[in-house]
């Protein structure tokens, strides 16, 4: 079974560590899974990705069920699509101060069209790789806060699995590409992708008992205070 998984590299720099983790990351998985990932890595920095207007209007119609493209045309179209069609996702970005780059906050907000398209992304296991300059450099919560948006889509948030379980892939890297002398954090690297593979193979397996719908509907009103 052939697995798709779409990588997303938030960092900003050319020659990135992102870059480089991701790519070293999917030869190995490749490599112990006897070339069963079928891949795409999506430089966001190469891409027209504008902010998100608030503007309310994407998403379905509110009285009847009818799905409403994003108003803005830009990248972020081809982007949203290879995400549906993808079987998993591993986002890897760098750590400021704590957090993931402002390049995939701009992006992520832009996802919010397919959450209320009915969760497009439901069920999805999604992985994170962060790098940062310091061990104790706040990889952990920028895992956790890439974590949250794709919570809110529906998806399945994963860790790194085999032997060590933890959030995902913790890196520590300066220089462009200096993460390839990272020996711990390629390891992840590639635990990180087998994991996401491992949960998708799951999750397509699944589908073909069941039928590949999800179940899942987005309600403008569930939640909301009456005016």
């Amino acid at each position: 079974m052939t697995i798709k998984i779409l990588g997303l590299n938030c960092s900003p720099r050319t020659k990135s560590n992102c870059a480089a983790l991701l790519e070293h990351s999917f030869a190995a998985a490749n490599a112990k899974l006897g070339g069963q990932i079928e891949h795409e890595v999506i430089h966001l920095k190469d891409k027209n990705i504008l902010h998100c207007l608030a503007c309310g209007v994407c998403g379905k119609r509110k009285d009847r069920e009818e799905y409403i493209p994003c108003a803005i045309k830009d990248d972020m179209t081809e982007i949203l699509a290879k995400m549906c069609e993808a079987d998993g996702i591993v986002v890897a970005t760098p750590v400021y101060f704590g957090l993931p780059s402002d390049l995939f906050s701009k992006f992520i907000m832009r996802t919010r069209v397919l959450r209320h398209q009915d969760f497009k992304l439901a069920n999805k296991p999604v992985g994170v790789m962060a790098i940062a300059g310091r061990r104790s450099g706040g990889a952990e919560t920028a895992i956790m806060a890439t974590w949250l948006p794709f919570i809110r889509n529906g998806c399945l948030i994963v860790g790194n699995g085999d032997q060590t379980c933890q959030y995902g892939t913790m890196a520590w890297a300066g220089p462009p590409e200096h993460i390839l002398t990272d020996e711990w954090g390629l390891e992840q690297g590639e635990q990180t992708i087998r994991r996401i593979f491992e949960v998708a193979s799951l999750i397509k397996a699944g589908k073909t008992v069941v039928g590949g719908t999800t179940p899942m509907k987005f309600s403008y009103t569930a939640g909301n205070r009456p005016s």
